[in-house]
């Protein structure tokens, strides 16, 4: 799933290719996972133009003129891609936006998981607001109190499947917890109530810089994540320890193992990162 890292690159690409430009006429193959309905989707959309390209956690919005939005989530397979007016679409693409200046935006999605959302203005802030999401880990006020104390009020919780809740902090998935945990030396199985004010200070750091790193890189094409103009993430070089099971650690060059937590894929290093 792309996660905060490739969701922003996605978000400044779009902000800087189709800020003011007006959606001509949409094209939908696939509509069972439009709101409203693809015929209401279609008049709605039609005319309207790109004000401002947004990011909330893993979301996309889109501000248009007349005052409506479009939040977008792309969810396990989701992609955006900017084409050339005319391209043909895969059999994965659901919906194709028709753009001045004779391009297209096509949103493609093969296990059909994402899903576009256009609303009023007077409704899209309460919409949003209803998601419950955490903190932004990259704006300023992220502060390591703000976020050890995010954590604490949840002293039983295993601080791997913390980390991902979207209520918690926004934009965490699995690459980016398991690197960070890695990097502040920290178990995934660890209890809130177990960890110090310097492991959490560790975290913090570790957290922030992750992410950091991984949008300067574009993020991390370890499955289907292709940026607007259909090209990888460069982060996947920079990868510690996720999908490096059975190599060696970086740090201590002891062997990476896997495990799963919560239903998913984890990888870590026995010896860096103790249970205790």
């Amino acid at each position: 799933m792309p996660e905060l890292p490739e969701v922003e690159t996605v978000r400044r690409q779009l902000d800087r290719a189709i800020r003011g430009a007006m959606v001509k006429e949409v094209v939908v193959r696939f509509g069972d996972r439009l709101q409203p309905s693809p015929a209401r989707f279609k008049r709605l959309m039609r005319g309207r133009t790109v004000i401002s390209v947004e990011r909330r956690a893993k979301l996309l919005r889109l501000r248009l003129s007349g005052g409506w939005n479009l939040f977008v989530h792309l969810k396990m397979t989701g992609r955006l891609l900017l084409k050339r007016s005319g391209s043909i679409p895969t059999k994965h693409t659901h919906l194709v936006f028709r753009l001045s200046g004779r391009r297209e935006l096509h949103w493609e999605d093969v296990r059909k998981f994402g899903y576009m959302k256009a609303l009023p203005d007077a409704q899209a802030e309460t919409w949003l607001a209803g998601q419950d999401f955490g903190p932004e880990p990259l704006r300023t006020g992220f502060t390591w109190r703000s976020f050890a104390m995010c954590l604490r009020n949840h002293p039983k919780a295993q601080i791997k499947p913390l980390l991902l809740r979207q209520d918690c902090i926004a934009g965490i998935g699995n690459i980016y917890a398991t690197e960070a945990l890695w990097s502040a030396r920290i178990h995934p199985l660890r209890r809130v109530e177990r960890l110090s004010d310097k492991d959490l200070r560790r975290l913090h750091r570790a957290v922030t810089s992750v992410l950091r790193r991984a949008v300067k890189a574009g993020g991390t094409s370890a499955d289907d994540y292709l940026d607007i103009f259909g090209e990888e993430g460069g982060f996947v070089p920079q990868l510690k320890v996720y999908g490096r099971e059975g190599r060696k650690c970086r740090r201590c060059r002891g062997l990476l193992r896997k495990m799963r937590i919560g239903g998913r894929g984890t990888v870590i290093c026995p010896t860096c990162q103790k249970k205790g």
